[in-house]
């Protein structure tokens, strides 16, 4: 798997590494006293719960790494599984919420996102070797 973190191009290593990174959020859930970051306030693991953040915050925190592993797996549906999870975590959210500056941000991001993941060059070849 190394050596296939080494064959990413640049930003792909980047997109790659913060799924792995992603792990942080389900132990944050599962282990009281380890905070995380939301809306700009801490949030423990009881937070979490108490605001019913807990499921999805753990879901993002155990499919996001599997999405890194899957890349470095170069399996030919981790893109299209990486697609569909930013746009739930990065739109949809946000258009439940009923906040449309965040959708609207999101949106863009993950079109940016999908688009460097289908159309650049360097990513296509990575997953087609």
């Amino acid at each position: 798997m190394y050596q296939a973190f080494k064959d990413m191009p640049k930003l792909l290593k980047f997109i790659t590494a913060h799924a792995l990174v992603c792990a942080i959020l389900f132990l944050a859930v599962v282990i009281p006293g380890f905070p995380i970051q939301f809306n700009g306030q801490a949030m423990e693991s009881s937070d979490l719960w108490e605001n019913g953040l807990a499921i999805p915050t753990a879901a993002v925190g155990i499919v996001m790494p599997a999405l890194g592993i899957l890349f470095l797996r170069r399996w030919q549906y981790a893109r299209y599984l990486y697609a569909l999870m930013i746009v739930s975590v990065l739109v949809v959210p946000y258009i439940l919420w009923h906040q449309l500056a965040g959708a609207i941000f999101g949106f863009v991001a993950s079109c940016a996102i999908i688009g460097y993941l289908f159309v650049n060059s360097g990513v296509r070849a990575y997953f087609n070797s």
